[in-house]
């Protein structure tokens, strides 16, 4: 039973053989009771991983959508910027063409004022002037006729000079306007 060779010698044979079933029953025990721990903490691990990588996802995917969330915002604040600098422009135009027409009219006002003031002031002079003539005129007029005049007279007389007065003046301020 002795091969020359050795190949198929019977001890080697049998060692060959119980090899192959330790082998067998080695592999049936890792299987068994070595392999399933070890396969759960890999599949334990790889969800883990996977869940970190989900949550890395979605925190960029919200991060990205807070930045344009935040730039809709700026571009917001800006555009309001805008408008309120365009609005108090046009409140300030606004205040500066009320303060300039308030000016204006203010102006014409008193401009108003000092031509009414003119006015009555230059009534109160015609009034003067015609109590001097009127006196001027019944004194010359008693002088002239050489008798005392009575109401009714004296009141034709001083409007007559009067008239005359004021055509005089009108005439005067008349050839001045034209000359």
């Amino acid at each position: 039973m002795l091969d020359s060779t050795g190949i198929f010698d019977f001890i080697s044979t049998s060692l060959l053989f119980w090899e192959a079933i330790t082998f067998a029953i080695l592999l049936f025990l890792l299987y068994r009771y070595a392999f399933p721990p070890i396969k759960e903490q890999i599949d334990r691990r790889q969800k883990e991983i996977e869940g970190a990588i989900d949550e890395a996802q979605k925190t960029r995917e919200e991060a990205r959508e807070l930045l344009a969330e935040y730039r809709r915002q700026i571009e917001e604040a800006r555009g309001e910027g805008r408008r309120i600098l365009e609005d108090a422009r046009k409140q300030a135009d606004a205040q500066r063409e009320r303060t300039k027409k308030e000016a204006r009219d203010e102006g014409d006002k008193i401009i108003q004022r000092a031509r009414d003031e003119i006015g009555r002031e230059r009534e109160s002079a015609i009034r003067e002037v015609r109590s001097e003539v009127a006196g001027m005129v019944i004194q010359a007029s008693e002088q002239v006729l050489g008798r005392t005049v009575d109401h009714d007279e004296h009141e034709r007389l001083v409007a007559q000079a009067l008239d005359d007065l004021e055509a005089e003046v009108a005439g005067s301020s008349t050839g001045r306007g034209t000359a």
